[in-house]
């Protein structure tokens, strides 16, 4: 099992600061962490669509109707971070026109399914590679904070880069490849 306190001292192993108890413990570098923490967690979790963060959610209509354009308007989930696909059946390939507005999706389709990456807290749904993708982004973020070293800043946005590279790899084998209609192969799933 894995915390957020687990994924804070990863970070601040790699900075070489003393470990945390917990994120209102009131030091310095708690705070630092307890800031930092959900921006680059989200961050992250907007970089590619994680197998453990995609979503499918039939949304619900709003009984307000667009000004113009569109004939109808979607609220968004509330754990929305990025979307994947819009589709008007639940079948998931009948991609429609929309916008997004806000927290709201535009469309002239009656109904709505939207597939995307949703805002995932819990820590023990991460997969192990995300866990140290997040870490080494969260320690970039503290780093200028904490060190105020430019070399430093870059050593630890390169081990991020490679962290994040290796996570996206390895997420991205997990499904099964469909055919997109130029006839190529995707490694996502519909």
């Amino acid at each position: 099992m894995v915390s957020t306190v687990d994924i804070c001292n990863l970070a601040l192993d790699e900075l070489g600061e003393a470990a945390i108890t917990a994120l209102d413990e009131g030091s310095p570098v708690a705070n630092l962490c307890s800031r930092n923490y959900a921006p680059a967690r989200d961050q992250v979790l907007r970089s590619h669509p994680w197998n453990f963060a995609v979503a499918r959610r039939r949304l619900a209509r709003l009984a307000e109707v667009p000004a113009f354009g569109f004939a109808y308007g979607y609220q968004r989930p509330t754990d929305w971070l990025r979307t994947l696909s819009v589709h008007a059946g639940d079948g998931g390939r009948d991609a429609v026109p929309y916008r997004m507005e806000g927290d709201r999706l535009l469309s002239d389709a009656p109904d709505l399914f939207l597939r995307y990456i949703a805002r995932v807290e819990d820590p023990n749904q991460y997969d192990a590679l995300f866990v140290d993708a997040l870490a080494m982004r969260l320690a970039a973020r503290l780093t200028k904070a904490i060190n105020q070293s430019t070399g430093e800043k870059e050593r630890i946005e390169a081990l991020y880069r490679d962290a994040l590279r290796k996570a996206r790899a390895v997420d991205g084998v997990e499904d099964f490849a469909e055919a997109v209609p130029d006839g190529s192969w995707l490694g996502v799933r519909g």
